[in-house]
């Protein structure tokens, strides 16, 4: 069930009348917990299983973990409730990526090896909720918060739609006490505003420009430098309208049965270096990493060498999160290489206390060169297809001879168009503030003025086509 879709304005809309009618706080959290479970149902009534066996473990885990007082006894525990949530991970989401790589070495060596390979389709969001109860467990063991009692808050903890299938990732202790209170339904300007800026992000930037990188990247081979050049760019713009575009949903939803769930994009591609850039990209994902990898390993606490070892692993690691493919494995690397040579610049040449805006600049482009050509990695999984568009990005070609390559004017052109128009609303939003709060707090005739436009923008650019959030195969 997509939030863009007319299944999902029946499901929600069923679920306000059905919580508006019913007063008892409990019967309202077991009413969203059932909608939950059947919003996650939508696609495969089979996907509950995974989700269910690791609800119940944790569950009963935490409550083992608050009367068990031997150290080892917690560990063997904690240990446990790891390996059984890694374990169905592992077996959904990697087992045929192993398999496939030792086969792929094997018949590299001259041996002969055939295995079988899985055919269960891969749980949609177990990522997600995988982390969201590994932090649960993590966070109960080390004594950082207090044990769950209540089956349906921690279920719902686990299981809450908005954030189930994509994010952000919750932790434990963000929003179990959030569960503490009623639930307060609520529909403020900010809200619906909030829900309008996520489905334009979605269904007018990405899915209109993402038609055109599927297009070029399809087939790299065919296109001059300048085409690969746009296409990265378009995909980048879909990736992050996508993805934060679902985030603001999310929150929204969220606020209106009266929770609240932290942010989890603020302008990254505003950002000047590697390290700023992961502080304001997917930052769900980033903190988890930080605190429950990078600073288990050692952070930065043993030495540069260490230091630079464990960014690599984290963001190794981080990239496999994403996908079992190889380009994923190489994408985080990547990544983790910048962020190891940042640090190392950011050491070797001390802390400056002020910048030019000159240097400001450069370091930006810098960093948006690096960036896009790891969405490239990101992007194309296919190792031929992906060296042949890398080498046409960084080796530019200088053929600007674009037009009557097939593209059609109608799709080059409006792909020119879409991007114009994300990058001066989103400098109108940096410079000014966000427009949808702008919006929200206008007076009236301004504010039916302004959705009007975006109404209209709705009706002549909706793609016909429904497509799901990128996310969604993480």
């Amino acid at each position: 069930m997509l939030f863009h879709t007319p299944a999902f304005a029946v499901f929600i809309v069923t679920l306000v009348g059905v919580l508006l009618i019913v007063r008892s706080d409990d019967l309202r959290k077991l009413i969203l917990l059932g909608a939950s479970y059947l919003f996650y149902m939508w696609w495969n009534p089979i996907f509950v299983l995974p989700l269910l066996t690791t609800t119940v473990i944790d569950y009963q885990v935490g409550r083992m973990l608050e009367h068990e007082e031997r150290p080892r006894r917690r560990r063997s525990l904690l240990v446990f409730s790891l390996i059984a949530n890694l374990g169905l991970l592992a077996y959904f989401k990697y087992y045929n990526f192993f398999i496939e790589s030792v086969s792929a070495a094997a018949h590299a060596a001259g041996f002969d090896f055939s295995p079988v390979l899985s055919r269960l389709i891969l749980p949609v969001g177990i990522s997600f909720y995988t982390f969201h109860t590994m932090s649960y467990t993590i966070d109960v063991y080390k004594r950082e918060i207090p044990v769950c009692r209540s089956p349906l808050r921690f279920a719902l903890f686990i299981t809450f739609f908005p954030v189930l299938v994509a994010g952000p990732i919750l932790r434990a202790r963000q929003f179990l006490p959030e569960l503490e209170r009623p639930i307060r339904l609520r529909l403020t300007p900010g809200i619906v505003m909030l829900i309008v800026r996520g489905l334009a992000k979605k269904v007018l930037i990405a899915d209109n420009v993402g038609g055109f990188a599927d297009v070029i990247f399809k087939h790299p081979e065919r296109w001059p430098s300048v085409i690969i050049w746009l296409a990265t760019i378009a995909f980048a713009v879909q990736i992050y309208c996508d993805f934060s575009g679902y985030s603001d949903i999310a929150r929204a939803l969220a606020a209106a049965f009266g929770f609240e769930i932290p942010l989890n994009f603020d302008r990254p591609y505003a950002a000047h270096n590697p390290s700023e850039f992961w502080r304001r990209w997917h930052i769900s994902l980033s903190t988890w990493l930080r605190d429950y990898l990078y600073i288990p390993l050692g952070g930065n606490r043993n030495g540069q060498l260490q230091t630079y070892r464990n960014l690599l692993i984290t963001m190794l690691l981080g990239g496999l999160w994403h996908g079992a493919s190889w380009n994923f494995v190489l994408w985080g690397l990547l990544h983790g290489t910048m962020l190891s040579v940042h640090r190392f610049w950011r050491e070797w040449r001390g802390e400056a206390k002020t910048v030019g805006r000159t240097a400001q600049f450069v370091s930006w482009i810098a960093l948006q060169y690096c960036v896009l050509v790891t969405w490239i990695v990101f992007r194309v999984t296919d190792t031929q297809k992906m060296f042949i568009a890398l080498r046409k990005f960084v080796l530019f070609d200088w053929n600007f001879h674009i037009f009557n390559l097939g593209l059609g004017e109608n799709s080059f052109g409006f792909t020119i168009a879409v991007l114009t128009a994300f990058i001066l609303l989103h400098y109108a939003g940096w410079r000014w503030g966000e427009l949808d709060a702008r919006i929200a707090g206008a007076p009236l005739p301004v504010a039916v003025f302004a959705c009007a436009l975006i109404a209209m923008s709705f009706v002549f650019f909706w793609p016909m086509a429904e497509k799901p959030f990128i996310y969604f195969q993480f």
